[in-house]
């Protein structure tokens, strides 16, 4: 994980990661520029990158995000059931993803919420978190190869609960700017959720791109997603969740023209995407029950060492008329960043949303202080037209320390109250109970007690009761990490061992279908991960609730104790 203090050497070492080991420089082919910020304020980049997730343990976007200070993930079950990402109590409006720079939508029985745990990881060579005072808006950089030579993976998994995962990758680049990248990734397991249960994930995805020069060039993307899950029962026999059974086919067609050859200067970007899901019943039409949503972007930037400016605009044909966004981050002298964040969106309906945020940072040597301000009219479900506008203003304000020893922040913020949809596919949580404007602070530190031992973690502390905002929350990771075996070449063998503690006091899950309360009970969760690698050959083992907790992250839904998961990992050249 990068945590840049300094923007723009941030930025300069996230636009230009350096060539795979082992590799020779004069094989190095130039790369589709990924779709993420060059320049934001001082500590408010997460970036996860390839070689991090893998030792991470990390399975789906939702494992990443629980490093994100804030987040709870409302597990409703073992792998293969929803996994809703919670933050600041803003419901689906809290977590904004895009994937390659275009916004990744929910559609299908995920009209409202995006589930993170339906996007793998390993289809990724990135994905960079950037927080601002009350959303995450979440940057998946797909894979992509800069070498002349092929490379492939395949991963292998399994554990309790019949889980099976099988995925592999494979790409491919030429001389003459072709790539290929092509990649598959199955899920099964009965999800620990009862008898003769199926819960089943299969994606398949596939990318072409033609770099004439690195200053110019064309991408095409397809992924199909087939999601089958069973419903299942709560604790108490009610329906806890509904089955969910569909596809979900994304395809993504873009062209970037840049000034000059290192990303610097002018880019022009243009682009065509869409996103389907083939059976959803909150479609009014019933002969017609396939959700889609197509449109065409359009964007112009400017990126140097000290500033970045940009414009996008969007058109589609269901549920956004149109959108246009715009950011800028600017340091006028060393030590300064002013920088903001606009966009207006037109919904059916004469519905019109709008955000705007601006930040002033100033940094010097170790130190980072960053205000921010936002103010935002959010429509959290554009596929009803019954949801309109809400009005909010939040604010806060980060003190940031980053040394080779100690780095972290402490950010103070005050957020308006705001009223969420409920989970779509969870009818034991019928609502959310209204929330009121209220005070957090969130902080994180990473400890570097050895070259091989590190600590780190974070906490959250809202000061009312929000529902999946636990009154004290936090996460604690213990790591070992060496290569010390000195009969190894360097990098050839690498072992990990690392404990963590997800823990949260007694709090609010909503509201059931009465209208009474639903307790959310302080729990601790445990886990150990063990992983070891060996040239390109990893291997690994994982065991979650490992001190056999009963209660769970969602209330009425059970979650498995002691549930292990082991696998193997294989990565080739040529």
């Amino acid at each position: 994980m990068l945590l840049g203090l300094n923007p723009a050497i941030a930025a300069q070492q996230l636009e230009s990661e350096p060539p795979e080991p082992g590799r020779a420089d004069s094989s190095v082919v130039a790369m589709f520029p990924p779709q993420v910020p060059a320049l934001l304020p001082p500590g408010t980049r997460l970036s996860f990158t390839r070689d991090s997730s893998t030792w991470s343990g990390a399975y789906t976007l939702a494992d990443v995000l629980e490093s994100v200070p804030g987040v709870y993930v409302a597990r409703t079950g073992f792998n293969g059931l929803p996994e809703y990402v919670v933050y600041g109590g803003r419901g689906a409006a809290g977590i904004e993803i895009y994937w390659d720079g275009a916004r990744y939508d929910p559609v299908g029985q995920d009209s409202v919420y995006v589930d993170p745990g339906t996007i793998p990881i390993t289809l990724f060579k990135r994905i960079d978190v950037e927080i601002a005072p009350a959303v995450l808006r979440v940057y998946l950089v797909s894979e992509r190869h800069d070498q002349v030579e092929s490379r492939s993976e395949i991963h292998i998994v399994s554990g309790d609960f019949s889980i099976g995962s099988y995925s592999g990758i494979f790409q491919r680049r030429w001389p003459s700017g072709l790539g290929v990248t092509a990649a598959a990734d199955f899920v099964s397991t009965d999800g620990a959720s009862g008898p003769s249960r199926s819960d089943q994930r299969v994606d398949l995805w596939l990318k072409g791109e033609w770099i004439l020069d690195p200053s110019t060039g064309v991408s095409y993307q397809i992924r199909r997603q087939h999601l089958e899950n069973d419903a299942v029962d709560g604790i108490d026999q009610s329906v806890g969740v509904r089955s969910r059974i569909g596809n979900r086919t994304d395809f993504r067609f873009e062209f970037f023209k840049t000034s000059r050859r290192d990303g610097n200067g002018v880019r022009i970007d243009l682009g065509l995407f869409s996103s389907a899901w083939d059976d959803d019943s909150t479609v009014v039409d019933s002969l017609n029950t396939e959700q889609f949503q197509r449109s065409a972007f359009a964007g112009l930037g400017f990126n140097s060492r000290t500033m970045s400016a940009s414009v996008r605009g969007r058109v589609a044909d269901r549920w956004l008329d149109s959108e246009l966004e715009t950011r800028l981050a600017w340091v006028p002298v060393q030590g300064v960043m002013i920088s903001g964040f606009g966009r207006r969106q037109e919904y059916p309906g004469d519905r019109v949303a709008t955000r705007l945020e601006y930040s002033l940072s100033l940094y010097k040597g170790p130190f980072s202080v960053v205000g921010a301000v936002n103010r935002s009219d959010i429509i959290e479900a554009p596929t009803l037209l019954s949801d309109t506008a809400v009005s909010v203003d939040d604010a806060s304000l980060s003190i940031g320390f980053n040394s080779g020893l100690l780095s972290g922040s402490v950010r103070f913020l005050k957020r308006d109250g705001f009223q969420p949809s409920a989970f779509p596919l969870v009818p034991i949580l019928f609502a959310f109970d209204s929330t009121v404007s209220t005070d957090f602070v969130e902080a994180r530190a990473t400890l570097r007690l050895a070259s091989f031992f590190t600590v780190s973690g974070w906490y959250s502390h809202p000061k009312a009761l929000i529902a999946f905002q636990p009154p004290n929350h936090g996460r604690v990771d213990f790591t070992f990490k060496s290569r010390y075996w000195k009969r190894f070449r360097s990098g050839a063998f690498d072992l990990m061992l690392r404990v963590s503690l997800n823990s949260w006091s007694r709090g609010t899950a909503g509201l059931d279908a009465v209208g009474e309360p639903i307790e959310l009970r302080g729990i601790s969760f445990w886990e150990t991960h063990l992983q070891f690698r060996i040239v390109g050959f990893n291997a690994f083992w994982n065991l979650r609730n490992a001190y056999n907790a009963q209660e769970d992250y969602f209330p009425g839904l059970r979650y498995p104790t002691n549930a292990q998961t082991f696998g193997v990992k294989w990565e080739f050249a040529n």
